[in-house]
């Protein structure tokens, strides 16, 4: 099990980076006498217009947005 996730969504307070996995957002947090674990954050989420970083083909990359479809109004025909 990796502590590091595959997309960065955004950063903490302190400056660490903060990833999501089935529980919710974290932040790989250290221990004095032990080793690293995940720290989840209540209430934290992305802000809308976020760049998010994607680690593809060895790199980290900022992942591009997909393009929504748009919404074609249906009106009755009389």
């Amino acid at each position: 099990m990796g502590l590091v996730g595959k997309v960065e969504y955004g950063t903490w307070k302190n400056g660490s980076s903060v990833y999501k996995d089935s529980k919710g957002y974290y932040v790989v947090a250290v221990n004095a006498t032990g080793p690293m674990y995940k720290k989840y954050l209540k209430g934290w989420k992305p802000e809308k217009n976020a760049e998010m970083m994607e680690f593809v083909n060895k790199r980290w990359t900022i992942r591009k947005k997909a393009k929504g479809k748009s919404k074609k109004s249906k009106t009755r025909k009389a």
